[in-house]
């Protein structure tokens, strides 16, 4: 963590300021403590990535993380007790899933491919990489450290904020970039202060929330005036495959995550053997392009194995998913008094728009 981020961390549960307490520190403090200046609440930092979760997940820093506890002889119960509160209980079940299901996703495919790039720049057009630099700004749900690589790379001030343990994956990938700040927490108690940010963006996150407008609404407050948010959501089209889908993750997340892997790698395989490996050979020669196009299910001809494989997982191991049609996304920039809001008339799930300009600043 470093140290000038404890300007805009704020406890997820009140809001109040942070004091950092270092235990290891070099170019930036590898592990430590943050506690509350206003409820006394303590977070610790481990592998450079300040834990600021709410009270009711808290006690995945003690599951994933038992050896850091051990090594400075902290008392892992009052993080435990603290998880016992009862909250959400509705959301809970299904919000542990998605925790423990990306913590072991991104964990295991979290490999950069060059053409995450263009996927970035299509998810949030009409931003370009002229947008970012100077500017402050949060990838909420960054996963793997994606977009968050490239935003950063723009030379953008990037705060990656992630509710599982694949924000390790995030730090692997990240580490090298002095203007990232990684923080595992809830997009629900955002731990960060209010009205700080020239930007927020989410991708492909907010249709996993229990409450996904509930979810946005809260990124909002953390816009500065003027400040855009921009989303990227599951469309809804398609009815047929959606049911699909809903159907086959009815089972899919019951199985335990390594048995699902293994049936995901051989989905995957026999889609790459019938369709895609087909179509790339005859797409190669000109004379047997027109016959490759009749071939189904090639989307992911253009991307490695190991993408399809990734993302028969995600589709199949998260419990929560939703779908939106434009008007739906459009309700939820309304309701957050947005302006200038932007949505594609031909719906791709892209939505931007920008906080209210301070009084006096109108043009």
């Amino acid at each position: 963590m470093k140290r000038n981020a404890l300007e805009v961390l704020r406890c997820p549960e009140c809001a109040g300021c942070l004091t950092l307490r270092a235990f290891d520190e070099t170019s930036e403090v590898e592990e430590g403590m943050l506690t509350c200046d206003f409820c006394d609440r303590t977070f610790p930092i481990i592998n450079a990535i300040p834990r600021l979760l709410p009270d009711v997940y808290i006690h995945v820093v003690v599951q994933y993380h038992a050896d850091f506890f051990r090594r400075w002889q902290l008392d892992p119960d009052s993080f435990i007790d603290r998880s016992s509160k009862p909250a959400r209980t509705r959301w809970l079940s299904a919000e542990r899933r998605t925790i423990r299901s990306y913590s072991y996703q991104w964990r295991k495919f979290k490999e950069m491919y060059p053409h995450w790039e263009q996927v970035f720049l299509d998810s949030i057009r009409p931003i370009t990489p002229s947008f970012f630099p100077g500017k402050r700004g949060l990838d909420a749900g960054c996963g793997f450290g994606r977009s968050l690589r490239y935003a950063a790379s723009y030379g953008a001030e990037m705060f990656g904020l992630d509710l599982s343990e694949a924000i390790e994956a995030a730090r692997d990938n990240t580490r090298h970039l002095p203007n990232v700040h990684l923080v595992q927490g809830d997009i629900f108690h955002p731990p960060l202060a209010p009205a700080v940010l020239d930007f927020v963006y989410s991708i492909g996150v907010l249709h996993h929330l229990p409450d996904p407008k509930a979810g946005f609404l809260t990124l909002t407050r953390l816009l500065k005036p003027d400040a855009p948010i921009f989303i990227w959501v599951y469309l809804r089209h398609r009815g047929r495959q959606i049911a699909a889908f809903s159907l086959m993750r009815a089972i899919s997340t019951r199985v335990p995550l390594r048995l699902l892997n293994v049936a995901c790698l051989a989905i995957a395989t026999g889609q790459w053997l019938a369709w895609i490996m087909p179509y790339r050979l005859l797409h190669r020669f000109r004379a047997t392009r027109r016959l490759a196009r009749h071939i189904p299910f090639t989307l992911y001809a253009q991307y490695p194995f190991r993408v399809l494989h990734t993302d028969w997982f995600d589709g199949l191991s998260v419990p929560l998913v939703n779908y939106y049609r434009r008007e739906h996304v459009e309700a939820w920039y309304r309701e957050a008094g947005l302006e200038r809001v932007r949505i594609d008339e031909d719906w791709r799930g892209r939505a931007l728009g920008y906080a209210a300009q301070e009084p006096g600043n109108l043009s």
